[in-house]
């Protein structure tokens, strides 16, 4: 699989924005110009590994979460992702949120065969 650089960034500006960060604050974190930070997150540049690391390091994020569009094991990922998400959860929301999942997870279980049927007409 081929890095996907507009993902790449996609990822980047969300989890900037999620941070509380501007290009600007990032842009000095890394010692870049805040129109590289554009450009990244754009998906226009491709940041050399160095960058990377240091996009990283400012966002407090691994590796793999800015690159799960783009490489195939991504389960670790995912785990890390569901875990920050119920990190702050009550005990009460937990089961909730349990018993949506598993819910949702039976719905696209059973209609799996309309999605087959969507692609075969594209």
């Amino acid at each position: 699989m081929a890095l996907n650089l507009v993902q790449i960034g996609k990822r980047v500006g969300e989890i900037r924005k999620h941070r509380g960060l501007s290009q600007q604050k990032l842009s000095e974190s890394i010692n870049r110009s805040p129109t590289y930070v554009s450009y990244i997150e754009g998906g226009l540049k491709c940041m050399s590994l160095d960058t990377f690391v240091s996009v990283a390091n400012a966002l407090q994020v691994s590796a793999d979460e800015l690159l799960m569009d783009s490489i195939e094991n991504t389960i670790k990922v995912s785990n890390h992702e569901f875990s920050a998400i119920i990190y702050d959860c009550s005990e009460y929301e937990k089961r909730i949120l349990l018993e949506v999942v598993l819910a949702v997870k039976k719905t696209i279980r059973e209609n799996r065969h309309l999605l087959f049927a969507i692609k075969d007409r594209l």
